[in-house]
């Protein structure tokens, strides 16, 4: 082979190389934008996830704060001057009252449970795809 040929092939082998590297950055780009894509929808998902736990919080301190404002009014001890005092004819018609706001608010949180176990799956299957964009 002469010097030239030499050089020629040495070339060629560049080219190769060069060429083989453009495929390989073109995948890494593809799958950088994938996972730029599945971390985006974590990010998304994750402060909706985390505002509705709040707001279903809240919502069950507020019922908390009724049944111990209730239950105050309960106690054979309450004070005629507390504010939760009042006669136990009243108190049976508040009974029937807090027991249905009770069984909406035992429904409304069996509801956000089982949105709570989708959304956290739904969170599981992008952190597995991302994994595995990562592998």
């Amino acid at each position: 082979m002469t010097d030239r040929e030499q050089l020629k092939q040495y070339n060629l082998q560049w080219q190769e190389d060069d060429q083989r590297w453009q495929q390989e950055i073109e995948h890494w780009q593809h799958s950088t934008q994938r996972m730029v894509a599945l971390i985006y929808l974590l990010e998304k998902s994750l402060p909706e996830h985390s505002s509705s736990i709040e707001k279903h919080k809240k919502r069950i301190d507020e019922h908390n704060a009724e049944l111990v404002h209730y239950e105050c009014g309960l106690d054979e001890h309450c004070l005629t001057t507390c504010p939760s005092h009042i006669d136990l004819e009243k108190h049976q018609k508040m009974h029937r009252k807090i027991q249905l706001m009770h069984e909406e608010m035992k429904k409304e949180h069996e509801r956000f449970a089982r949105n709570y176990q989708k959304q956290m799956q739904r969170v599981r299957e992008l952190a597995e795809r991302l994994l595995k964009e990562l592998d």
